[in-house]
């Protein structure tokens, strides 16, 4: 949605909160407290966010268990930067944001961004991937420096990449007859370990149905598909010491594109992503792979917004 299509759907702020509104109460109003249904419940005149419930005698925020719950900002900002973010093809930060949006803090930009990471959270992908997917890792972080900056010295102990490194690692699956990806940041588990079988394991068994075929490099960690397992999961294995793909769709080159494309944007876009808030990035960059091309994507974000 262009400016000049945003500006004309939304012109002022009674109709950003009659939209949200009416995205959040599609099956009609419902009151948090007795529970009645919306032929006694009622917009307040003096304020469009607030319902009045005829049955118990009680106002409630139409905004209730929102991200704009708790907002002292127009909702058609709100609005405004969900558009922003949907319409940015690499996604945008929240220096830029602060520009855009005249606001006077970066927090309050940083802190509506997140918000809205918050609502792309994928908790839908529940057992939808089928037929054939690929399942990969990868590992996001700066380049190691010396401690000593003034250290000119070469000693060849040159920064570890891959396994070892002290990157954070990302596990990914990607359908091959959707092209919709799921990831999640592989933090250290009770033990201490990272990307053990059990991790991997956990994250296919999550999104993928039983009998799919999955596709995977040599990594150990997927050895565990080579036995008996619950989901009844075959494995395929390349080996890409040999090559990048054996012909007959053996390869794991889309989600090994998908992880270029997240790295791109995070180097690029956000330059630093801290490991706490890695998660909702990744969701981000997944949602907005998974809703590339559909024409109601900024209403689905906004429904995934206000539930």
């Amino acid at each position: 949605m262009t400016y000049f299509e945003f500006t004309k759907r939304f012109p002022d702020e009674n109709s950003a909160i009659d939209f949200i509104v009416a995205v959040k109460y599609k099956d009609g109003y419902v009151c948090p407290k007795c529970g009645c249904v919306h032929d006694k419940i009622y917009r307040q005149n003096y304020d469009r966010r607030k319902l009045y419930c005829d049955n118990c005698k009680s106002e409630f925020s139409a905004l209730k268990g929102t991200i704009f719950e708790n907002t002292h900002l127009d909702l058609r900002m709100w609005l405004y930067a969900i558009n922003l973010v949907n319409v940015s093809r690499k996604g945008i930060s929240a220096m830029q944001l602060q520009r855009e949006m005249g606001m006077g803090s970066y927090r309050s930009a940083w802190r509506m961004l997140h918000q809205i990471r918050k609502a792309m959270e994928n908790k839908e992908c529940k057992e939808t991937f089928e037929a054939i997917v690929e399942i990969d890792e990868t590992y996001v972080g700066g380049k190691p420096r010396k401690e000593n900056r003034h250290d000119d010295k070469d000693d060849g102990n040159k920064p570890k990449r891959g396994r070892g490194t002290s990157k954070t690692p990302v596990i990914g699956v990607k359908e091959r007859n959707t092209g919709k990806v799921h990831a999640v940041v592989a933090n250290y588990n009770d033990e201490g370990k990272q990307l053990s079988r059990k991790q991997l394991f956990a994250v296919f068994k999550k999104v993928c149905k039983p009998n799919t075929m999955v596709v995977t490099d040599q990594f150990s960690g997927y050895n565990i598909l080579d036995k008996k397992n619950k989901g009844n999961f075959v494995r395929l294995k390349i080996d890409h010491t040999v090559a990048f793909s054996l012909g007959d769709g053996i390869h794991t080159n889309e989600i090994e594109s998908f992880w270029a494309v997240l790295k791109r944007r995070v180097y690029g876009i956000f330059h630093n992503v801290s490991v706490k808030y890695m998660q909702r990035y990744v969701d981000e960059f997944c949602f907005r792979l998974n809703h590339r091309g559909e024409e109601e994507a900024f209403r689905n974000l906004v429904e995934l917004a206000v539930k």
